[in-house]
C-alpha cells in the first residue's frame, strides 16, 4: 500500500513538473500559475477523499461497522418492500390498509441522526479543507486578475485524471 502511495505521488509530482514546463515555455508565468493550483487543488482534493476512503474501510474491520450504510442493493431490488419475509394477511377494510401502509414507510424513512452517522466520510475536515484550498485557490485567481479558466481546469483535471490512469495500470 505503501509503495503504491510513494510510486503515484512520484507520479504525479512528475507529471505536474512536465506539464508545468511545457505551459511556462508555451504561454509564459500566467499559464503556469493557473495550472500548478488547479493542480495542487485537484490532488489535494483526490488525497482527502482517498484518506477519507481509507478510514472508511480502516474502521470497518472492527466487530461493529463505523458507519453503518444502508443496504444499496435491497434498496434498489426492493423499493416498496413488496419481498419482505414477514406475511401479509388479506385486509377488507382500506383504511387499515392504507394505516399499515403509512406506518410502514414512516418506519422506513431516516431521521437526521441516520443521516449524519451515513454522512460522517464524506463531511470529513480533510475533504472540506482540500474544497476551501480549491476554493480560496480559484479566488486568488480571480482577485489578482490572473485567473485563466482554460489552464486552471487542465491542472485541476489532470491530477484525478493521473491518477485513475495511474492506479488503473498499476494493477
Amino acid at each position: 500500500m505503501t509503495k503504491t502511495i510513494r510510486k503515484l505521488s512520484a507520479a504525479l509530482i512528475l507529471i505536474a513538473l512536465l506539464v508545468g514546463v511545457f505551459f511556462w515555455v508555451t504561454g509564459g508565468m500566467l499559464p503556469l500559475v493557473n495550472f500548478e493550483i488547479g493542480y495542487l487543488s485537484g490532488a489535494f482534493v483526490i488525497a482527502a477523499s482517498a484518506f477519507g476512503y481509507w478510514q472508511l474501510v480502516a474502521g470497518s474491520g472492527e466487530n461493529r461497522p463505523r458507519y453503518e450504510l444502508p443496504d444499496i442493493v435491497d434498496s434498489i431490488d426492493d423499493r416498496y418492500g413488496l419481498w419482505e419475509e414477514e406475511s401479509r394477511e388479506s385486509h377488507t377494510d382500506v383504511k387499515a390498509i392504507l394505516r399499515e401502509e403509512k406506518a410502514r414507510r414512516k418506519k422506513g424513512r431516516k431521521d437526521f441522526k441516520t443521516f449524519l452517522r451515513s454522512a460522517k466520510p464524506a463531511l470529513s475536515l480533510y475533504r472540506i479543507g482540500a474544497y476551501l484550498f480549491l476554493i480560496a485557490g480559484v479566488f486568488y485567481l480571480i482577485k489578482s486578475d490572473m485567473f485563466e479558466p482554460i489552464h486552471y481546469l487542465a491542472g485541476a483535471g489532470l491530477a484525478p485524471l493521473a491518477t485513475a490512469v495511474f492506479l488503473f495500470f498499476s494493477r
